[in-house]
């Protein structure tokens, strides 16, 4: 029996949605902070730094803007890195690929910001990041010897 073409677009626009659970890359890496002093919030922060209370709210997820604790840091800038080598999953584990790229199951979370903290929700045939560097584990480039 030939599929419809509607059973086709259905299965092709299920495949799509499937494809957007794939590791987008990195996460968000801070490169900025700020140790929280007594009378802080949000406000007082956005006043010298010129970092709305909804920005420091996205950078520091969870943040309460006027309950600040003194001597907490938060984050004030921060940068997402490009992600220069990809590999794809035949495991739903990332020890695998962590182990041949030389990273830590941690290094390899923090490249890809949908794995789970236990690496245990890889999709197999999905691609994963493994560097963010131009000389890479394994890179075949002479100049990154």
């Amino acid at each position: 029996m030939l599929a419809t073409p509607a059973a086709f677009l259905s299965l092709f626009l299920w495949g799509m949605s499937l494809s957007s659970v794939n590791a987008d890359g990195p996460r968000p890496t801070c490169y900025e902070t700020y140790k929280i002093s007594t009378g802080d919030s949000c406000s007082t922060i956005y006043s010298w730094s010129e970092i709305t209370p909804s920005q420091i709210q996205s950078l520091n997820p969870g943040i309460q803007c006027n309950s600040l604790t003194p001597g907490q840091f938060i984050c004030l800038a921060s940068y997402t890195p490009t992600c220069t080598l990809n590999v794809t999953a035949t495991d739903t584990s990332c020890v695998p690929i962590a182990t041949f790229y030389n990273l830590t199951t941690a290094g390899f979370y923090q490249l890809n910001d949908n794995v789970d903290s236990a690496c245990d929700n890889l999709l197999i045939g999905s691609p994963y990041c493994v560097s963010t560097a131009d000389c890479y584990y394994g890179n075949p480039d002479p100049w990154c010897d």
